[in-house]
């Protein structure tokens, strides 16, 4: 069956829509919550985050997704400058493996980023301790420890 889509993609990374205009290019993540997303996109295709509650984000795997030098995330510069033209502030990046929530405003890591291209397009690195961070707290322990 053939989709009544018309595909525009841009060179930049998709914060824009990327599929016009019969349906909405979003997804629904079960595991963080019941809301719609909206996918952003690197200049391939490729989906490396979304934007929810006006904020960008994106789930990653320290083990294969941290820079180790100089050790922080990243992001693409693109993405990152075509969020702050949305009017977006605030990036969150979640590690599953720790259950870390690592926090930045963009302004700050297009200001005190550095700019590196290892192979995956041009991107900002903030150094990891710019970021503020917050552990999720696990719901099945939490109960127990209220009875010690």
């Amino acid at each position: 069956m053939r989709s009544n889509i018309k595909e525009t993609r841009s060179a930049t990374c998709g914060l824009k829509k990327d599929l016009q205009p019969t349906r909405k290019q979003t997804y629904t993540d079960f595991t963080l919550s019941q809301t719609e997303k909206q996918l952003v996109r690197r200049f391939d295709g490729k989906p490396v985050g979304y934007v929810e509650n006006g904020i960008l984000k994106k789930r990653v795997q320290a083990s294969k997704h941290m820079l180790r030098i100089p050790r922080g995330w990243a992001w693409d510069k693109d993405i990152l400058e075509e969020a702050v033209a949305e009017g977006i502030e605030e990036t969150e990046i979640f590690d599953t493996e720790d259950e870390i929530t690592y926090t930045a405003k963009i302004k700050n890591i297009l200001e005190k980023g550095q700019v590196v291209n290892r192979g995956y397009g041009v991107q900002v690195v903030l150094h990891l301790f710019r970021w503020k961070k917050k552990k999720q707290k696990n719901n099945e322990i939490q109960p127990m420890l209220r009875h010690i």
